[in-house]
């Protein structure tokens, strides 16, 4: 029986774990596209079905044709780490130390807009916002 290289063994195993670890990443990725699709299936469905599922609106209002917007918002404010390398960005060392941080401030929003007839049959939708994401 023929020996394997150690080294070889340890280069396959870390190829394998990059690969593993890319097509992890890749599965259940929330996208503007999924977001997309996900509305679009609920064309021609009645909106007493999809507030079952997503829940009461935030608002609605009526158009002048006489159809009815259901709106539903979402938002989040969030706090997220940018770290400038080695300190020479922003201030330098004098007021991060050596690897330097500061925090950036980014608020999430999606505004999804249902458009019903007069029979509560979803005839289009929109959105608007910088998250309208889905899985």
């Amino acid at each position: 029986m023929k020996k394997i290289p150690v080294q070889w063994n340890l280069q396959a195993f870390l190829k394998l774990g990059v690969l593993i670890g890319i097509m992890a990443m890749m599965q259940g990725c929330a996208t503007h596209e999924n977001f997309v699709k996900k509305h679009d299936r609920w064309v021609g469905q009645n909106i007493s079905h999809f507030i079952e599922k997503a829940g009461y609106p935030d608002h609605t209002f009526i158009l002048p044709n006489k159809n009815k917007v259901y709106v539903y918002e979402h938002s989040r404010i969030r706090s997220v780490p940018s770290m400038p390398v080695m300190g020479y960005g922003y201030y330098g060392y004098r007021y991060y130390g050596m690897f330097g941080y500061n925090q950036d401030i980014v608020t999430d929003s999606c505004k999804l807009f249902l458009e019903t007839d007069a029979k509560g049959t979803i005839v289009k939708w929109g959105s608007r916002g910088n998250r309208c994401v889905s899985e």
